[in-house]
């Protein structure tokens, strides 16, 4: 399939969707608090594939703190495979923003043969995934027309959390008053995103000049940025159709590090705060000895950071619950401008008959 959209145009548009959602966010929940109302829940199992399972690693640990039980971010194949050890009093959210996942939609039939509640997390009313779950939340964020997600995920990741907080105040585990604060909270990190596109689209125009050659990335950070270095692998593997991977720092430095060439690209994602933060340092700083090229998002100001033009000192809230949302802006912007630096219109996949021959998307 060829799309005719500008990713980049999505990416600018995220703001102003994000505050629609925040602010219609009680009528886009009708159905699904419907369906969650009264229900006693024992687990949740949150499955997708790509970009979806991405969001649902990004707002896993928040669940878990906010309803207080076991919620596992899980990949299709998983649910396929061990079905027979989900409780009955468990509900399986399974995310597709197209709504085509034939995995997904496999998963979610399997769970409603054995009587185990189902809901959908989809961008497209009236898709295939509606037909095969007890009930449906939509990802209102208007049609994606383009080869690689970016306001699809971001929206996702945003209406999932308010479907926590929703459902977190519904079973009497958070109040009134401690939800409308979790909401200030994610609404000002909404509001500051023009702030964090107009810090980053020099970097990130500057830097994708920089990695217009590259053919072997490395993304590092930390485990509170997990679901953004998944995604960050995704989509710069994807678009810019190099090698990449991406590794927290204490992993990389158990053995990963063997794998390190002069050819090898390094790109840190500094979370806010946390023990990680000393750890991707100390890993900056070594590989600046070794004449590597790094580009860092994020770096702390303090007297040891390194400043110059590979470092975007973005002006991030740094907010411990939803800051993964703002992170995805400059990575957004820095795979599309790459992909485009490298002469590659990502509207157009390599291989347009890969989807049809493996039946992944109906």
């Amino acid at each position: 399939m060829v799309y005719q959209g500008d990713a980049l145009q999505y990416i600018y548009e995220t703001p102003d969707i994000l505050r629609d959602i925040l602010q219609k966010n009680q009528h886009i929940l009708k159905e699904s608090m419907c369906f969650l109302k009264d229900r006693m829940i024992s687990e949740i199992y949150l499955t997708g594939s790509g970009s979806s399972y991405n969001s649902a690693l990004a707002v896993s640990s928040f669940a878990k703190r906010l309803l207080g039980i076991q919620v596992f971010p899980v990949y299709p194949t998983a649910i396929l495979e061990e079905a027979f050890l989900i409780s009955k009093d468990a509900v399986v959210i399974g995310i597709s923003q197209q709504g085509t996942s034939a995995a997904v939609i496999r998963a979610l039939d399997v769970v409603r043969s054995l009587g185990i509640a189902a809901l959908s997390v989809t961008g497209e009313h009236d898709t295939e995934i509606t037909r095969h779950s007890d009930a449906n939340l939509y990802i209102e964020c208007g049609y994606e027309d383009a080869g690689a997600t970016t306001k699809g995920y971001t929206a996702t990741v945003a209406t999932l959390l308010l479907l926590i907080l929703a459902a977190a105040q519904s079973c009497q585990r958070l109040s009134m008053s401690a939800a409308a604060g979790y909401t200030r909270r994610l609404e000002n990190v909404v509001n500051n995103m023009k702030t964090v596109l107009d810090d980053s689209l020099p970097w990130c125009m500057r830097t994708a000049e920089k990695l217009k050659n590259c053919e072997n990335l490395m993304i590092l950070s930390g485990g509170s940025l997990a679901s953004a270095l998944r995604e960050g692998v995704l989509k710069f593997s994807e678009t810019c159709r190099f090698a990449v991977r991406g590794y927290e720092a204490e992993e990389f430095m158990h053995g990963m590090y063997n794998a390190v060439t002069e050819q090898a690209v390094f790109l840190y994602l500094f979370p806010a705060g946390g023990y990680e933060v000393q750890r991707l340092k100390r890993l900056f700083w070594y590989y600046s000895r070794q004449k590597n090229p790094q580009y860092v998002i994020n770096m702390p100001h303090d007297g040891e950071s390194c400043t110059g033009d590979d470092v975007l000192p973005c002006r991030f809230l740094g907010d411990t619950d939803f800051s993964v949302l703002e992170y995805m802006i400059p990575l957004q912007l820095l795979f599309v401008l790459t992909s485009r630096a490298r002469g590659i219109d990502l509207n157009r996949p390599r291989d347009p008959n890969f989807h049809q021959c493996m039946k992944s998307k109906i």
